[in-house]
């Protein structure tokens, strides 16, 4: 019988994310040995990505689902951690405002992880959200240049775009007043 890899691919993912039950052992059926072997596959693609630390947490398991849900349960925590942690990222967000000393790409960056982490735990935010969000975090002197390019229209830009923008804005400000804000 000829399989095509996608098959086999799809077969893995299944033992692997609703295992497979061996009702008698000793007499194993066509799509028992298939599981069996769809589960070894499984078990070696993640030994083979993950470190000696991790593989000293999972060594114990036989089936690749009951490993899949320990990596998870660690890494990404149970549904109740999920929801704590999706909660205050929500917080960081809507608080979200620029440091003192810090400087508008290290600003960006910081908004950024915290919007990479809330897409993480399957948060959907808008890009116009954003570089909304971002332009209300700027000083008082990108007033002007926040008023237009929120009447431009945030949702035909990224937010790299925006601060493509205000980094050009800056860079003209400091070369013309020479004065360094950031």
């Amino acid at each position: 019988m000829k399989m095509y890899l996608g098959s086999i691919n799809d077969q893995v993912w299944d033992v692997n994310e609703s295992d497979y039950v061996i009702l008698d052992p000793t007499n194993l059926t066509y799509q028992d040995k298939a599981n069996k072997q769809c589960n070894t596959m499984a078990l070696n693609t993640i030994y083979n990505a993950i470190d000696s630390k991790v593989f000293e947490q999972i060594k114990d398991l036989d089936r690749a689902s009951e490993v899949w849900k320990r990596l998870e349960e660690t890494y990404e925590g149970t549904a109740v951690v999920q929801s704590a942690k999706l909660y205050i990222l929500k917080d960081k967000l809507t608080s979200f405002k620029m440091k003192d000393d810090e400087s508008i790409p290290k600003m960006f960056h910081r908004l950024q992880v915290i919007v990479n982490d809330l897409k993480a735990l399957g948060e959907n935010i808008n890009n116009d959200d954003i570089s909304h969000q971002f332009l209300m975090c700027l000083p008082p002197r990108f007033k002007i240049l926040r008023m237009l390019i929120i009447r431009g229209g945030l949702k035909e830009l990224t937010p790299n775009q925006v601060l493509c923008d205000v980094m050009a804005q800056e860079t003209y400000h400091v070369e013309m007043e020479g004065v360094d804000r950031d």
